[in-house]
């Protein structure tokens, strides 16, 4: 008698996408909250690139109240950015609102598509109003700019950090002299100009997520 046996080969069901559940769609709450927290992280990104300009450009110290002002103009411009959406989301689904048959790519909406279209419409509507309000709360602001102010300062000392280990391996003891204070403009150029390339780095990374990732793509109203 052998001492193993050849196991029987199975037999399989053919997969059945049908028989699987029914993924739950999204609350408009839901869609909400989630369309705000992507306009706030990139509206946090845009302060804190713009308080790394400002800090290497100027001279002036960091101000609250500068800093909150800059917060409050980012803000409006999201405010414009999702009305905008929504205008051509609307703009859209009228559009398909004519149209009949299937789909030939993503963005070639037909008649099936107008109640998801006009929910992102809303939802888009419903961002700008809410950004709109926050934009006017002081506490908002506040907590807003210097949460792109603590970014900010991890991404400078991050980058003078990989400097100064990439030009001298370590922590050099420098001593302040007339030739340290004269050749700081350059310094102070030459680290622009790195931060200058990781900053547009950053926004492209971004903008790519954002064409890529549609917090409301697969819902259907």
């Amino acid at each position: 008698m052998p001492l193993w046996r050849r196991r029987s080969r199975r037999r399989f069901k053919p997969f059945d996408r049908s028989a699987l559940p029914e993924a739950p769609s999204p609350t408009f709450d839901e869609m909400l909250a989630e369309g705000v927290l992507v306009a706030e992280s990139a509206g946090r990104m845009a302060l804190k690139n713009r308080l790394i300009v400002e800090a290497l450009r100027g001279d002036e110290p960091f101000a609250p109240e500068r800093a909150a002002a800059a917060a409050r103009a980012v803000l409006y411009e999201l405010v414009q950015e999702a009305d905008e959406v929504a205008e051509r989301t609307g703009e859209a689904r009228s559009e398909a609102a004519s149209r009949d048959g299937r789909s030939a790519h993503e963005h070639d909406y037909r008649r099936a598509d107008a109640a998801n279209l006009r929910r992102r419409e809303q939802v888009y509507a419903a961002v700008a109003r809410e950004l709109w309000l926050r934009r006017s709360d002081p506490d908002y602001l506040n907590e807003f700019a210097e949460r792109a102010r603590r970014e900010a300062w991890e991404e400078v000392s991050g980058a003078i950090e990989t400097r100064l280990e990439r030009e001298w391996g370590e922590w050099p003891q420098i001593e302040v002299d007339e030739t340290y204070e004269a050749e700081r403009d350059d310094r102070v150029r030459e680290l622009l100009g790195d931060l200058d390339r990781g900053v547009r780095a950053a926004e492209a990374e971004r903008a790519r997520r954002e064409e890529e990732n549609d917090p409301f793509r697969g819902f259907v109203g």
